[in-house]
């Protein structure tokens, strides 16, 4: 079964991700979710670990590191699968290479924007690809145990796999389509205009988003 860690802060956006976890990324299957300040009873009873987003921030920490990364830990030490979307991803690298290996990202990135993908069963059906970006930090100079398996013209760690695990981080957010990610960003950019500049949406035909929910098909049934 399925662990979710939810470590949204806001209340509207941590409902809104399990709105769409229930059912957009993984209907009819069965998972938990937990959230700041909560620990997993016993890692045991769960097959893979989701780590989603967050208005955190890794490269400054937060009260909430020790429990995530304690939660991170276990499930790796069991090498269970684990996936690290965005704060998910900068908190998985943060555990396995060092906290070093996280920093503040200049410039910051917003939009939705092109991805260079190597093939990696956690990309199997995916081509061409987009992805929404909304991040101030970013993972850089991964050690050699972490193989590249995305990058951008901004970012050249946009994606790993931890040696042939099955751990991956994703620093874009697949789970957002045109719609709810525009309106998202947008409010974002709004309670933060200096932002504006670091806009770009390099997507055309918005349906294409559609096939990047296969990324959670390709984790669950790993």
């Amino acid at each position: 079964m399925l662990l979710i860690y939810n470590t949204i802060v806001s209340d509207d956006g941590r409902e809104y991700f399990d709105k769409i976890a229930k059912e957009r990324l993984f209907p009819g299957i069965e998972y938990d979710t937990i959230y700041l300040n909560s620990q997993p009873k016993d890692i045991q009873n769960y097959s893979h670990l989701l780590l989603t987003g967050s208005e955190l921030s890794a490269s400054q920490g937060s009260e909430y590191d020790a429990g995530i990364l304690q939660v991170i830990g276990d499930f790796v030490q069991a090498q269970k699968p684990v996936l690290g979307i965005c704060y998910g991803h900068q908190m998985l690298a943060r555990y396995l290479a060092g906290d070093s290996y996280c920093r503040r990202a200049v410039p910051p990135e917003f939009g939705f924007k092109s991805m260079q993908i190597i093939d990696d069963e956690l990309f199997a059906g995916i081509q061409n690809p987009f992805f929404l970006e909304s991040r101030y930090d970013e993972v850089f100079n991964l050690p050699p145990e972490f193989k590249i398996i995305a990058a951008n013209e901004t970012v050249a760690v946009q994606g790993f796999r931890y040696k042939d695990l099955p751990i991956w981080g994703i620093q874009f957010h697949p789970e957002f389509l045109f719609d709810d990610g525009e309106d998202m960003l947008q409010r974002h950019l709004t309670e933060n205009p200096q932002d504006k500049i670091f806009y770009q949406n390099d997507l055309e035909d918005k349906s294409h988003l559609n096939q990047n929910l296969r990324i959670f098909t390709n984790f669950i049934n790993y």
